[in-house]
């Protein structure tokens, strides 16, 4: 059977840091495997959430795999902010760099400070963009919903994007974020996921059932 990886948003957790750290810590205590952090700068996304200084107080509280997604506008100037920060992987916008160069070079150095580079795409972006990125990845993060806010409905065209990016490399990690229920998880699983990102699923639910639920592991 697959190994399903479960990463909890920090998203429903808000800007409060005393709420993170409950919230860390109660997720990595009941089985989950990563920690997403949302990150929103409130210029690419209409919302303003947490930034590198929470994952730097976070870090000494959990030891979690720290998966942190850019959704800022300004990467290139404050990329090194987050890879000193304790990220384990760094995943940033395909949408904000004005060129493919530009691309590369913000995910070459996330590589040689080494750490794992992710890459996302939004839901209304062609999936077929990551496709001269690819040998500079480790992980694409595929988008169910339209980036910048919690709570949306699974966007099913979601699933082809990512059958798509399994179909092109059968090793790369794949992560669905965005709408993740046991649900709508399962299918991303069977289409080529290996993670799934879920914020309010896990937040609004009894946390270790949310979670075994989302790995497949029902009573």
């Amino acid at each position: 059977m697959k190994k399903i990886v479960v990463a909890a948003s920090s998203l429903p957790a808000g800007r409060n840091m005393s709420s993170q750290i409950e919230y860390i810590q109660r997720v990595g205590t009941y089985g989950a495997d990563m920690y997403h952090l949302d990150v929103m700068d409130g210029e690419f996304t209409r919302y303003k959430t947490i930034d590198y200084t929470y994952i730097e107080q976070l870090r000494e509280r959990s030891p979690l795999i720290f998966d942190a997604h850019l959704m800022v506008k300004n990467v290139e100037k404050s990329i090194k902010q987050y890879i000193k920060a304790g990220a384990d992987i760094i995943t940033v916008h395909y949408e904000v760099f004005l060129d493919a160069e530009s691309l590369i070079k913000v995910l070459k150095k996330i590589k040689r400070a080494g750490k794992m580079a992710g890459l996302a795409v939004d839901i209304d972006t062609d999936v077929k963009v990551v496709d001269q990125f690819l040998k500079y990845l480790d992980m694409v993060t595929i988008l169910c919903v339209k980036v910048g806010k919690g709570g949306q409905q699974f966007n099913e065209t979601s699933l082809k994007k990512i059958k798509y990016v399994r179909s092109l490399n059968h090793d790369i990690l794949i992560e669905a974020d965005g709408g993740i229920n046991p649900t709508t998880g399962a299918q991303c699983v069977r289409a080529g996921a290996d993670v799934l990102v879920s914020g309010a699923y896990i937040y609004n639910n009894d946390t270790y059932e949310a979670i075994q639920q989302l790995k497949g592991k029902t009573n």
